[in-house]
């Protein structure tokens, strides 16, 4: 049983730059990077779609890859046009679900991101008195 549970009620994805280099024509200079808002998440359930979503183009992400590989380890014809169709075929399912990523959360595969919890809750099993006691005592500090 837990005594204490933590529910993340908003979140922000924040796009996140690290060291990038910009080429100009004398070399390459530093460019200064910022964190840009591109998304809230106001629920747990959204949070919880997000992370879903997150791990499931993580995972298409690192199966093309490994058919990819063993693309390049294949030697039959069949068995590499095989797995080139498979490649292919999840490569496009990849694409536009990263595409959907994008219109829905500004989230690419292509970057980096920090989320941020803005406002988390911890919850206590109280008895049926305490929660009364908790509950107008909170009452009265809001006013």
């Amino acid at each position: 049983m837990k005594i204490l549970t933590s529910s993340l009620i908003t979140s922000i994805i924040i796009a996140s730059a690290s060291a990038l280099f910009a080429q100009d024509s004398k070399g390459s200079a530093s460019s200064k990077m910022q964190l840009v808002k591109v998304a809230s998440l106001n629920t747990i359930d959204a949070n919880k779609e997000f992370q879903s979503n997150v791990q499931l183009v993580q995972q298409q992400r690192a199966l093309a890859a490994q058919l990819l590989s063993k693309m390049e380890s294949v030697q039959d014809e069949t068995e590499h046009k095989k797995l080139e169709d498979q490649y292919e075929n999840l490569k496009q399912k990849l694409d536009d679900n990263n595409q959907l990523m994008f219109k829905t959360y500004g989230f690419s595969l292509n970057r980096n991101y920090v989320l941020t919890v803005e406002k988390s809750h911890i919850h206590m099993w109280v008895t049926e008195e305490e929660a009364k006691k908790i509950n107008s005592s909170q009452k009265g500090k809001k006013k």
